[in-house]
């Protein structure tokens, strides 16, 4: 099991933020950093594929570790 981390993302945050609100993780939004959440690697990269192959995002959004 992976280690909960911070990610933060300027992708695509009206779908990023549809799909943390129906999976029940919690974020904070700020207009430096957009999106702000924590989650395991694992959940961020099935985050990533699920909002191009079922939301219909062109491209995986970007997420980085929050630092």
């Amino acid at each position: 099991m992976s280690k909960i981390k911070e990610w933060k993302t300027q992708s695509i945050k009206h779908k990023v933020a549809m799909v943390l609100i129906m999976d029940g993780v919690s974020f904070s939004y700020n207009e430096e950093d957009g999106i702000v959440f924590t989650a395991s690697a694992e959940y961020v990269e099935r985050l990533k594929s699920r909002l191009v192959t079922c939301y219909g995002a062109s491209l995986k959004p970007i997420i980085y570790e929050y630092k």
